[in-house]
């Protein structure tokens, strides 16, 4: 039995935006776009929808336009409200493909199997703008996405019709996006949902392909386990590599940009290699020690998670562009030497220093 919930679970939770973070502008337009194209549709004004985002329909078309999570669940409240189909979630998540997602749908696309697609969705999913947490696990003969019930979203002001349109809009997209990765005929083999059987029940059923269940314990939707060892249709081992790396650091650079993480961030990265300790750092931004941690806190990250990230990066970046000796690295980075360097580094990335050397053809002799 292949048991992955706990794992995942664990994950989505620590990635979980902060109330900061929501307003944090990282994301390209592509979910708005969806939503007024369907708003348009039903005739909906955009500046109806965008009320209260300080968007119009030009930034929103606009494809350098960086966007908040918060804005898009202003506009999906504002849809909702204003929208006399009940379907508006199934519409709108039929039009998010992979494409839609940048680099994290690229990397969905070239993974070297389906199970690596649906681990690779859960890691980076906060890249995606992903409104709900998500998570799958293995059991029996069947590898199940499970999606928040209402009272377990971690989403600031989400009432009964947001929290279906939303739901709604994740089944339609993991279906559209799964789809994407492995061809037509890769459809779940069943769904599940909280809800009671919705009015638009027969345009879920032509959207996911599959049987539905309603007033159920847990929203889940279920594929076959026998299809997880399957490649995708543009399955690639070492471009799937090397997506997962420039992944990982945009993840990376999320937790560095809300708030007061921020403000450690740029005091850590001030000077490489002189990193200030939380007490110097707190000094300058004008607080105490316990109340800089507290802030830290409360948007997800700690002084010892950042300097860790900062040397990480650092060393990477070292070993990938530059000639200098593993044990200059070391002592760049503040390390006591080369041993204790590589020691830590094989606990941040699982790999040696010569190792990242090699993969980047940069291996000193």
């Amino acid at each position: 039995m292949q048991q992955r919930a706990p794992a995942h679970t664990a994950a989505t939770h620590r990635h979980a935006p902060s109330v900061i973070g929501w307003r944090e502008k990282r994301f390209a337009p592509s979910k708005l776009v969806a939503l007024l194209d369907v708003t348009s549709e039903a005739g909906i004004d955009a500046h109806a929808v965008l009320a209260g985002t300080e968007l119009d329909a030009g930034a929103v078309a606009n494809p350098f336009t960086l966007t908040s999570s918060l804005q898009f669940q202003i506009a999906a409240r504002n849809a909702v409200r204003l929208c006399e189909r009940p379907d508006l979630g199934v519409r709108v998540g039929c039009r998010l493909h992979a494409s839609s997602y940048g680099m994290y749908g690229y990397a969905l696309l070239c993974s070297e199997s389906l199970a690596q697609t649906f681990d690779t969705a859960v890691k980076y999913h906060q890249l995606a703008n992903g409104m709900l947490d998500i998570r799958w696990f293995g059991h029996d003969d069947a590898a199940s996405w499970v999606f928040p019930n209402l009272d377990e979203v971690r989403m600031p002001d989400i009432g009964e019709a947001l929290y279906r349109f939303l739901i709604d809009l994740q089944f339609a997209v993991h279906v559209t996006v799964i789809k994407d990765v492995m061809g037509a005929w890769c459809v779940p083999a069943r769904a599940m949902f909280t809800q009671a059987q919705p009015s638009h029940a027969a345009l879920l059923s032509d959207v996911l392909e599959c049987p539905l269940a309603f007033d159920q314990p847990q929203n889940l939707l279920s594929y076959p386990a026998a299809w997880l060892s399957r490649a995708p249709q543009l399955a690639n081992p070492i471009t799937a590599a090397q997506v997962s790396t420039q992944c990982a650091r945009l993840v990376e650079q999320f937790r560095w940009q809300a708030g007061v993480t921020r403000r450690v961030y740029q005091e850590l990265t001030r000077t490489p290699g002189k990193f200030p300790d939380i007490e110097q750092i707190a000094e300058s931004l004008c607080m105490t020690s316990r109340t800089l941690r507290r802030k830290l806190e409360a948007e997800g990250a700690s002084y010892s998670e950042l300097l860790t990230g900062v040397r990480k990066a650092l060393a990477v970046d070292y070993l990938s562009t530059t000639a200098l000796s593993i044990e200059d690295i070391a002592v760049t980075l503040g390390f006591s030497d080369a041993v204790s360097f590589r020691h830590a580094f094989k606990r941040w990335t699982g790999k040696t220093p010569n190792d990242v050397r090699r993969d980047r053809g940069t291996a000193l002799p």
